[in-house]
């Protein structure tokens, strides 16, 4: 399971804020920021939440203790992109990401039409090719 809801939870109280509050200021319902306790964000969510923060994705999954993280505020996504280019250097086939990991070979197929993955495969690919969250969806 995420840490993401935990993380958030202690970002507001620590600015002593309301999810009432950030989901005015950031734009996503407030009932998608409390349903964070009973699900995963979306990776886009996600990303707005922890852009926010100026925080990183691995800062909320308690990957690393630095808060502060600074991103080229222009960067774009390019998901499928560098995990092509991450699996290339690590001599990597998609057959066993897929196989390793229990990713589907038409979610990959998703991937590289644009479409980002869940945010627990996010986690689940960045843990298994051992890089940063950010990293993977090229935030800096």
């Amino acid at each position: 399971m995420s840490n993401f809801d935990e993380t958030l939870k202690e970002l507001l109280e620590d600015r002593n804020l309301s999810k009432s509050e950030l989901s005015t200021i950031i734009g996503i319902p407030v009932s998608t920021i409390y349903n964070l306790k009973r699900f995963n964000p979306t990776v886009e969510n996600a990303i707005l939440i922890a852009d926010y923060f100026s925080s990183s994705l691995d800062y909320f999954e308690k990957k690393t203790n630095e808060l502060n993280y600074h991103y080229n505020k222009a960067y774009k996504i390019n998901f499928y992109n560098n995990l092509r280019n991450i699996m290339k250097e690590q001599s990597i086939k998609k057959v066993k990401l897929c196989d390793d990991l229990g990713i589907s070979h038409s979610s990959i197929e998703r991937w590289a039409k644009g479409i980002l993955p869940t945010y627990a495969n996010l986690i689940l690919v960045a843990e298994y090719l051992d890089i940063s969250i950010d990293k993977l969806l090229g935030r800096f």
